[in-house]
């Protein structure tokens, strides 16, 4: 993969990143609501990281 293409997917990992972050504090949720979003976000930040470890060890 080329450089260019890794910085595509850091910049879409931070963004995503950010994002939550900003959405979160500029709509704060109850704490059952703020629970099971933690659950899921956990779930699919995993999967994410398990692509992105598969994607860069095809690379290398």
């Amino acid at each position: 993969m080329t450089s260019s293409g890794m910085s595509f997917f850091k910049g879409v990992t931070t963004g995503l990143i950010v994002g939550a972050a900003v959405t979160m504090l500029a709509d704060p949720v109850s704490d059952r609501q703020r629970t099971k979003l933690m659950k899921r976000t956990e779930g699919v930040f995993r999967n994410m990281g398990g692509m992105l470890d598969a994607a860069i060890g095809m690379f290398h």
